[in-house]
């Protein structure tokens, strides 16, 4: 066998281990977070300023106050409030290991803004 076959053959059967050891998810286990096309404004990794981006920001086609909804079951594990980076922010853990944020959120609805406006005056921070 000549030293390409080797090469080639080597290289396949490592591709082959890490496609092996990915996450296999049923087929639609995630919805989509928006009711709306997605159109992407900035993408994952993406090089700022300062620093890669971490997310998939996805634009509202200038509409603000579009429902978000979790992309599967999950509970909401922590919330965010900022003036910086995530702004208002919701992480919800999934069963399969997953957490799933949505950040920049204008404003938090529900029990959720309930548990904030609570934890707020009890803390007395705002």
């Amino acid at each position: 066998m000549d030293i390409k076959k080797v090469f080639i053959l080597g290289v396949s059967l490592i591709n082959m281990l890490f496609l092996a050891a990915q996450d296999s998810l049923p087929l639609n286990y995630f919805r989509s977070p928006l009711d709306i096309p997605l159109y992407l404004s900035g993408n994952f990794g993406e090089l700022r300023s300062n620093h890669f981006h971490s997310g998939l920001d996805i634009k509202t086609q200038g509409v603000e106050g579009q429902k978000v909804y979790a992309v599967a079951d999950g509970f909401v594990s922590r919330i965010r409030n900022s003036p910086y980076g995530y702004g208002n922010a919701i992480y919800i853990d999934h069963p399969n290991g997953y957490t799933s944020v949505y950040a920049h959120l204008q404003k938090y609805e529900g029990k959720i803004a309930e548990e904030i406006k609570k934890y707020q005056y009890k803390n007395k921070t705002w």
